[in-house]
């Protein structure tokens, strides 16, 4: 099996991004809850939306730089493993408050999952941060490469 390439990643980025986004069509389209009692709760779940929505953003953050390279891979696994896992953590956020949506109606809570989208499109796997995440080698030559006739 071959290594993941920076295109693979690409092509799961665009996947894990617009599924969020496709799922707030789906909350925008369905009916408000009739219970009052669960129109009631929106400033709560507000609150533990923002709060796992910072806690998402703070861990894609801080665990990308603690996950080591794989020992006897490429150096494009372990880019591709590492920006997974963070993506992962921020589509989980960005997914949270939408189905909180569900549950009060509120839509309030659209805002923390558009700053969890907003950390999830930082996050997109060019080709300088895919070679800046210091485990990728730059192909071909470069400025400590030199190529010799």
């Amino acid at each position: 099996m071959s290594a993941p390439s920076r295109r693979t990643a690409v092509a799961v980025w665009a996947t894990l991004f617009l599924l969020p986004v496709l799922f707030a069509g789906v909350t925008g389209i369905a009916p408000p809850p009739r219970d009052p009692q669960a129109a009631g709760m929106s400033v709560l779940l507000l609150w533990m939306s923002t709060a796992v929505v910072g806690l998402g953003v703070g861990m894609s953050r801080l665990l990308l730089p603690r996950l080591g390279p794989v020992p006897s891979g490429p150096p494009d696994v372990a880019a591709f493993t590492r920006t997974l896992v963070a993506w992962a953590v921020l589509e989980g956020a960005a997914l949270f408050p939408l189905v909180a949506v569900t549950v009060t109606g509120s839509s309030l809570l659209y805002l923390p999952s558009v700053v969890a989208l907003a950390a999830l499109a930082i996050v997109f796997p060019a080709e300088e941060r895919w070679l800046r995440l210091g485990l990728a080698q730059p192909r071909g030559p470069g400025p400590d490469r030199t190529v010799k006739p």
